[in-house]
């Protein structure tokens, strides 16, 4: 685990020597997002305080660090750094999706059989709850509907299976067969976003073998991404956090779905704004997956609305020429926001954006004008 004071100087570093000018033509990156940071949290989105804690910050352009930094207090007498450790929410499922991807291209298979995972594999093959599960009129429900948000499934988040309580704790195999009383509705393969298809992705996780072994799901994401990718300061939401890394959630109401194992591969990540940046410049330097895992994880798999697709783990929207490739994610105590803009194959950045309040309105907006920045700087 790194510590916060190798955070702060390693930020501190790349904006001394000059890795990437911090400068622009209205002065410096660094007083540009001090000054439109506090602004946000002075006012929020439509000048409502938004009464945000901490926020933490990572800006990155093709690959190199800009700008890391905390505003307000992790919690009393803390504040936030660069090294704060949030919940990430629904970032979690660039997590999940590339673990997915990786596995199928291992070669794995189902536990004590010979079905492969795929894509293509029908989600009744891999998960005995799914026997049922097919689109309406159509064909069985597959794991790339799972990762597209297509299987048409309920979102557990909004109904939960009825006989559990959602705030207290769950064992993931009572919460796996409280679905089994689920059904596709809707027209059949429509995008429709539910928490409910990530969580089936860690299960089949557990499902599957590669070379004879299965891991949980857990370790799962740390030995296929977080260590290679050396992604220290990402972890889970029940782990033993450093003292006084995790900052301290503020809720606006009364937490839900917060204890384990609820979330899992849907949002039950932890991790800083540096880890976040680093995950990204991992995706775009094809080191989490190969190019073509990686092209296939940002593909437009599924439309959203007019300007909007889902891919597998990333909103994705096409407009003058740029790319841009984004996700949100609020669970209780805490607001996530991750975005990569790409206006050519050979540039892009990112803004990562941590908050510990749940449900903070305008932080797209926020990391859109944090981009453009970027992209000018």
């Amino acid at each position: 685990m790194a510590v916060r004071s190798w955070v702060n100087a390693f930020a501190v570093i790349i904006l001394s020597v000059g890795q990437a000018s911090a400068e622009s033509s209205s002065g410096s990156l660094a007083s540009s997002v001090k000054r439109l940071t506090d602004k946000f949290m002075a006012t929020g989105a439509e000048g409502t305080p938004p009464g945000i804690p901490a926020i933490s910050v990572a800006i990155g352009r093709d690959g190199k660090l800009l700008y890391a930094d905390g505003f307000g207090q992790a919690s009393e007498n803390r504040p936030a750094t660069a090294g704060t450790i949030y919940m990430v929410g629904s970032i979690t499922k660039q997590f999940a999706a590339a673990a997915i991807l990786r596995l199928i291209e291992k070669g794995a298979t189902l536990r004590h059989g010979s079905t492969l995972l795929k894509t293509t594999t029908p989600v009744s093959s891999l998960l005995d709850i799914a026997n049922d599960w097919t689109l309406e009129g159509g064909p069985p429900i597959t794991v790339a509907h799972l990762l597209s948000m297509t299987s048409n499934l309920p979102n557990f988040t909004r109904r939960p299976p009825h006989e559990l309580d959602p705030w207290g704790a769950v064992p993931a195999k009572q919460l796996l067969g409280g679905m089994k009383e689920y059904r596709p509705s809707g027209y059949p393969g429509s995008f429709e976003y539910s928490n409910t298809s990530y969580f089936l992705l860690s299960e089949i996780m557990e499902n599957v073998e590669v070379g004879g072994s299965s891991r949980d799901y857990h370790r799962i994401l740390r030995e296929e991404l977080f260590t290679p990718l050396g992604l220290s300061d990402t972890g889970f939401g029940g782990d033993s956090w450093e003292a006084n890394r995790l900052a301290n959630p503020h809720y606006r109401r009364r937490p839900r779905f917060s204890q384990p194992d609820w979330l899992k591969g849907s949002g039950d990540v932890a991790s800083s704004v540096i880890d976040i940046f680093k995950w990204n410049k991992a995706l775009m330097e094809g080191q989490a997956l190969s190019p073509q895992m990686r092209d296939l994880m940002l593909s437009d798999c599924a439309r959203v609305d007019v300007w909007t697709y889902y891919g597998m783990g990333w909103f994705i929207s096409h407009k003058d020429g740029t790319d841009r490739f984004f996700h949100s994610g609020t669970v209780s105590g805490y607001t996530s926001y991750n975005l990569i803009v790409r206006p050519s194959p050979a540039h892009w950045v990112s803004v990562s954006l941590l908050a510990n309040s749940d449900g903070v309105e305008g932080v797209d907006s926020l990391a859109d004008e944090l981009a453009e920045l970027a992209l000018k700087s």
